[in-house]
């Protein structure tokens, strides 16, 4: 996760210095005003956003005791209590979303400075660094194999690639690029953000061949073979949900995980049926799909970018690249289902 560094900068803490002296609660006196330390505000923010110390510290890649410290020396300089501290996390109190409100205001601003200056120094060069966040099977089964292809394109062009379902803030440069599976009901507009459609993902309920060696594919009792799933945390996603509701009758499900890679590996094991992206079902030959209707779970895929980083020669190869070479991917042949009886 990237560093609020920016706030460190002479330039980031000019900006805040002309500021915040009209406030009078968030700069009690001169003294005060005169040794603030505006790389505090870094601390002060992650804290506020992640509330608490231990999560604050992993983003900023320091110890929760530094975290603390610069949080304590910001209360001082500012005589005030920012924070209320409960065995759970940090709250933030009025001040503490005053001061948020307005630092974060100023954060936004040296951001978009900086990739407009980013975009600027390009010149006419596709080189430097690139970042693209996807999802684990989507970033590791279909674009790490196909960055040759754009390494030999663009060889001064580097690739770091950002994997998780966490989203990744585009606005705070966690990456520079997203793919993104969004229900093709929802709307997709974003105001900051650039869209651009590259396929449709489909989904298929899979079992391991094992599982129903010497059975019809199309005579298999599914429904009531143990089944796997993803996580709590993930029960929101439609693939979970269809899964509830489809086995809604059943046990839970015997094996759940927040990675489709891990849940292939259990369903392969044959541990029981489970819904995959065909991209990824396809790695796997002893995985058999099943004669079921799954086309509700299709999702599209996006690429999106920050607005700014339009006329950026660096995003704009990475975009190519991926409209030219993700759909193919996605559409190659999968395992086909057979009707006739598993050896």
């Amino acid at each position: 996760m990237r560093r609020l560094s920016s706030l460190a900068s002479p330039h980031a803490s000019q900006s805040m210095q002309k500021r915040f002296p009209q406030s009078q609660s968030l700069s009690p006196n001169d003294e005060a005003a005169a040794g603030f330390d505006w790389n505090d505000l870094k601390y002060f923010l992650a804290v506020a956003r992640h509330g608490g110390l231990s999560r604050a510290a992993l983003q900023l890649d320091t110890s929760a005791s530094t975290v603390s410290r610069h949080i304590g020396a910001l209360e001082k300089r500012l005589n005030m209590r920012l924070f209320v501290r409960l065995s759970t996390g940090y709250l933030l109190t009025d001040a503490g979303s005053e001061l948020f409100d307005r630092v974060a205001e100023v954060e936004r601003s040296t951001q978009a400075v900086e990739r407009r200056s980013s975009v600027a120094a390009e010149a006419d060069k596709v080189t430097g660094l690139v970042r693209l966040a996807a999802s684990d099977s989507m970033g590791v089964h279909l674009v790490t194999a196909r960055l040759p292809l754009l390494q030999q394109r663009h060889p001064g062009l580097r690739v770091e690639l950002v994997l998780g379902h966490a989203k990744a803030d585009l606005t705070r440069r966690e990456a520079d690029l997203a793919l993104r599976m969004l229900d093709p009901a929802v709307p997709t507009s974003q105001a900051d953000h650039v869209m651009h459609r590259v396929a449709s993902v489909p989904f298929s309920l899979y079992v391991s061949s094992g599982l129903v060696r010497g059975t019809a594919i199309d005579t298999v009792d599914w429904a009531r073979l143990p089944h796997i799933s993803w996580d709590h945390s993930w029960r929101h996603l439609p693939v979970a949900q269809w899964l509830a509701q489809t086995f809604a009758d059943q046990p839970p499900p015997v094996f759940t995980s927040n990675s489709a890679m891990a849940q292939m590996v259990a369903i392969a094991a044959g541990m029981g049926v489970g819904v995959l992206p065909d991209y990824l079902a396809r790695t796997d030959t002893s995985l058999v799909r099943l004669a079921v209707d799954t086309s509700v779970l299709a999702r599209d895929l996006w690429l999106i970018y920050h607005r700014d980083l339009r006329s950026s020669r660096r995003v704009q190869a990475m975009r190519q690249f991926i409209e030219e070479m993700l759909p193919g991917a996605l559409n190659h042949p999968i395992t086909p289902t057979a009707s006739a009886a598993v050896p």
